[in-house]
């Protein structure tokens, strides 16, 4: 089977505004990019709505979501007294919108409403926009397949190789320019009426959304290196989906004649996934727990040369770690709240189990499983924790810390654990599991839920940004093994009246999304500094 990625899926933006100072509206969309903080324009707009100033656009915006990562979008509303000019810097400004895909995802209801603004005037009223999230429907479908040739012997064709061919197949989805990219490619099979494994490939990945776009399917000889496309054949989803289930190839030789060879198609069907988002629009708890290191290694605090130096001006290793995580999952956080707990130092002089004196990670991941074993003996199964390990240095005690989380892999948690300075974490890999599971005796891990990131590896400008997107890609995944798993469904969808997110000044600072992070980062580094250091 081919691998989903079942983080990524395509959302429907669909968008009205109220009270409008002037008509003939239409919406423009601008994306942020992360890397360079400049906003990009789109080819991405609504149709154009003639003497409304409350008009309900029919034409949605399509975006991608990527749950790992933080997505700033603006929205462009202008008064289109132009028509003959195409974009929104020709016509004239109404007001626009800033806001982060995650929260409208991770909302009630997916339904939020702002003041638009002007950026010249802000204390201009502009007018209202409403926006409302839906997963695309073909995001969710995902097509299962399975492939064979049969070699036919006809005139002009003998149907035999002097040796034995080693065949493989490519699809490929037609551009808007005619050419085509490649979206699947099988393992090879030496014989020649090779039936290859079912696989699934996801519906939007086959058509983009138009079940009429041509699909290129090329068989292909991998010990010929001269010429070694069989055949080929165009179809389209439309086509697959009829009674029509053999294709015959034509040759890759210009003149289009018939190879002979037939494509048939043994298994087509189609069904609709259980998507990371049908959670989160049916109410599931993602909880953000984080624990910070204060051991000794980390140095004294009050210089410079400390990890938990701070600095007003520029964010430590340990506030870039927390802030960038945090700003993506407190979407999805209920009550925006982060229990954050420190380990490695004395707190007032006193001993607590809370802050044991040693790089132990054990007892942070005992101390949360305990606290999920609370939530799911209270019988609440919709909820799911990611606990935040920032450390400055390698696990002493690495049985313990293994056997601890075996014994949370049947939990609804997923653990993170983020190395910073320059310490050799060679052997933390260790924790994660992908390729070989985790032991302790006669106890395996029953599935992955560890990551490893070392923020040493995302110093540049221009990969801080992906850091966030490394700490937290496998978290869907981890995510939906577990709900499989515990055969835990979706409620159906929460119902909710709009949200009122975002006002003219807040918009006008282009900071939205970032007042929870600040919070979050002054739990961090104020409310639990321990007053004294395990030096």
């Amino acid at each position: 089977m081919s691998k989903i990625n079942k983080a990524h899926s395509r959302v429907e933006l669909k968008i009205r505004c109220k009270e409008l100072i002037r008509s003939n509206a239409q919406v423009f969309l601008l994306i942020k990019d992360q890397r360079t903080k400049n906003w990009t324009t789109t080819s991405r707009s609504t149709e154009v709505i003639k003497d409304d100033t409350n008009p309900h656009f029919v034409k949605n915006i399509l975006v991608d979501y990527y749950f790992e990562e933080l997505q700033e979008l603006r929205f462009i509303v202008v008064h289109v007294n132009k028509p003959n000019q195409k974009g929104w810097r020709q016509q004239e400004l109404i007001g626009q919108f800033e806001f982060n895909l995650g929260s409208l995802m991770g909302c009630q209801g997916r339904k939020i409403q702002g003041n638009l603004y002007d950026p010249n005037n802000p204390i201009k009223k502009c007018g209202n926009i409403v926006i409302f999230a839906e997963e695309f429907v073909q995001s969710k479908r995902i097509v299962r397949l399975q492939l064979q040739v049969n070699q036919m012997v006809s005139k002009g064709c003998s149907g035999k190789f002097k040796k034995k061919p080693d065949l493989y197949f490519r699809m490929s989805l037609t551009n808007e320019d005619n050419t085509f990219s490649s979206v699947y490619e099988s393992k090879s099979i030496v014989s020649e009426n090779p039936v290859w494994p079912e696989f699934e490939i996801p519906e939007n990945t086959l058509g983009n959304g138009d079940e009429h776009r041509k699909l290129l399917i090329e068989v292909i000889n991998k010990r010929k290196s001269s010429r070694p496309i069989l055949g080929r054949c165009t179809l389209s989803l439309n086509e697959l989906f009829s009674n029509n289930k053999t294709f015959q190839l034509q040759s890759s030789s210009s003149t289009k004649k018939n190879s002979g060879i037939f494509l048939r198609f043994r298994k087509v069907s189609i069904y609709e996934q259980v998507t990371f988002l049908d959670y989160i629009a049916g109410g599931i708890k993602i909880n953000l727990a984080a624990a910070i290191d204060f051991t000794s290694s980390n140095g004294n605090h009050l210089y410079s040369s400390s990890l938990h130096y701070n600095n007003p001006n520029v964010e430590n290793s340990y506030q870039k770690a927390i802030s960038s995580v945090g700003k993506i999952l407190e979407a999805y956080d209920y009550d925006k709240k982060f229990p954050v707990y420190g380990f490695g130092a004395k707190f007032n002089g006193v001993l607590s189990h809370v802050y044991p004196l040693n790089n132990d990670h054990k007892h942070i991941i005992n101390h949360t499983a305990q606290r999920i074993r609370s939530e799911l003996d209270a019988g609440n199964n919709m909820v799911y924790y990611v606990l935040l390990i920032i450390s400055d240095g390698v696990i002493t005690d690495m049985e313990s810390t293994v056997r601890a989380i075996i014994k949370a892999s049947s939990l609804p948690l997923s653990i993170v654990i983020v190395g910073v300075g320059n310490a050799d974490f060679t052997k933390m890999h260790k924790l994660v599991a992908d390729e070989v599971p985790l032991t302790d005796g006669n106890s395996q891990i029953e599935r992955d839920i560890v990551q490893f990131v070392v923020t040493e590896d995302f110093q540049t400008e221009y990969s801080k940004y992906l850091l966030p997107k490394k700490v937290l890609e496998e978290i869907p995944v981890q995510f939906l093994d577990y709900m499989r798993r515990n055969r835990i469904r979706p409620r159906p969808p929460i119902k909710s009246d709009i949200v009122q997110l975002i006002d003219k000044s807040y918009g006008a600072n282009n900071d939205y999304g970032n007042a929870g992070s600040h919070i979050l980062c002054g739990l961090a580094t104020c409310d639990f500094v321990p007053s004294i250091y395990a030096y």
